[in-house]
């Protein structure tokens, strides 16, 4: 099994899927609001269905363990209430090896799509990194 969660290429997800969206930002006043903000036009534009929103303000590189709304995104999606997550970057979702471990896990056992407005997709030899406009 991989040590990394598997991000699914906006292509991929089709219109009207739900996603819980799951933003944990450091408590960076405007920039983490503005990101919260790009993500939830980014869900919009592509035609998903934010079904919850969970906001952490916790550090980037820390662990989500104590992270209250990262726990209930996954009850979310394990309770079939989302088929998955979107946030602005997956590191958000786990910078520490065992949290990154534990997501691929979570992952594979739930069959759970993630993705990002930075998702990149290798397909035929080349990488191609697809963004939103903001």
């Amino acid at each position: 099994m991989s040590g990394s969660a598997r991000q699914t290429a906006p292509h991929e997800v089709p219109p009207g899927t739900r996603l819980v969206y799951a933003c944990l930002p450091a408590s960076l006043g405007e920039a983490a609001d503005h990101s919260v903000a790009s993500t939830r036009r980014y869900v919009v534009d592509a035609g998903w269905e934010a079904v919850e929103t969970y906001v952490d303000r916790a550090a980037p590189f820390e662990s989500r363990t104590l992270c209250e709304g990262w726990h209930n995104a996954l009850a979310a999606v394990e309770q079939g209430k989302a088929a998955g997550i979107v946030t602005p970057l997956l590191v958000m979702l786990g910078h520490l090896e065992g949290n990154r471990a534990n997501l691929a896990a979570w992952q594979a056992r739930t069959g759970a799509l993630i993705t990002t407005p930075w998702a990149v997709v290798d397909a035929a030899g080349f990488t191609v990194a697809r963004r939103s406009a903001a």
